[in-house]
């Protein structure tokens, strides 16, 4: 019992003596606690940029070639967030992925995808320069197809610019390239605006006659593949009567409406015998709503069959 009240007061002067230092100490672990949770909080809210976006395509069907309404609003709020730091972070996010040159591009320059930003045609100028290196060399009908797109869009911001040499040369290349493969390469050529087609029809003459802001007319969305955004996509049974020799692909260009449901199916190629089973398997297809600023929106594109025995 004595040694229990001896060791009671030890403890009781040691604190007496010491009770600065301990209080000293709590409060600078409070603090040191404090600045953790609030440098925590910091680097939190500090986003890596593009993050956001990058999430945003991983996340929605089909990548880049979903719903780009969609995707093009969470680029342009990442693009003011980053204020001034946009550009220089924007070529780090690049890299050298031609699909992100490709859909940025026009992120920086349809109005359908500026969400009210201003357009930035210098910098979309540069992108698809660029793009153009990326896909040099590659011979797939894709890659193939989306160079004579980009090289059109170079020759009529050119021509815009009052650059008429580059805007033939871009013009020339665009065309030496289709010119190669026009059936296999056109489902991969981007569709026009009517002032861009005009523009570019107009090359070596003059655009006096191009009007850039036409009557509004009913907008259609060209979404190129369509395959992977099909809610109900399956190839067809092999139709009855059909020589097996005649197994193979029919590809079929689509009209969606604003409702998701196609409008109209016409073959594109495939063996004649299995036309009529690919356009009423495309007639069943349903896609998911397009919206464009709050408006159901049309989109064309192309959807591929494989027909075997």
């Amino acid at each position: 019992m004595i040694t229990l009240r001896a060791e009671a007061r030890r403890r009781s002067s040691f604190f007496r003596k010491n009770s600065r230092y301990i209080e000293v100490m709590i409060r600078t672990r409070f603090i040191l606690l404090v600045c953790m949770l609030i440098l925590s909080s910091v680097c939190a809210a500090q986003e890596v940029p593009f993050a956001s976006f990058e999430r945003a395509v991983r996340e929605e069907k089909g990548g880049f070639a979903g719903d780009k309404s969609k995707l093009s609003k969470v680029f342009q709020d990442e693009r003011n967030r980053l204020g001034k730091d946009f550009e220089s972070e924007l070529w780090k996010y690049l890299g050298d992925d031609a699909d992100k040159h490709f859909w940025i591009a026009a992120f920086l320059t349809s109005s359908s995808y500026l969400h009210g930003n201003p357009a930035m045609p210098g910098l979309a100028f540069q992108i698809r320069t660029r793009n153009l290196e990326l896909l040099e060399g590659r011979t797939d009908n894709r890659s193939r197809g989306r160079a004579v797109s980009i090289n059109r869009y170079l020759a009529v911001a050119a021509k815009l610019e009052g650059k008429q040499t580059d805007a033939i040369m871009y013009r020339d290349k665009a065309e030496a390239i289709l010119a190669k493969d026009r059936d296999g390469l056109w489902a991969y050529v981007s569709g026009e605006t009517d002032f861009s087609r005009c523009v570019y029809e107009n090359i070596e003459g003059s655009i006096a006659g191009c009007d850039p802001n036409p009557p509004p007319k009913e907008r259609i969305v060209s979404a190129g593949w369509m395959n992977k955004n099909a809610r109900n996509f399956k190839n067809p049974p092999y139709p009855s009567g059909v020589a097996k020799s005649r197994a193979g692909r029919v590809d079929v260009r689509i009209l969606v409406g604003g409702d998701g449901a196609v409008i109209s199916a016409e073959v594109i190629r495939g063996p004649a015998e299995l036309h009529q089973a690919a356009i009423e398997a495309a007639m069943r297809l349903k896609f998911g709503p397009t919206i464009l600023s709050g408006v159901p929106t049309k989109v064309s594109g192309w959807v591929s069959f494989d027909f075997r025995p």
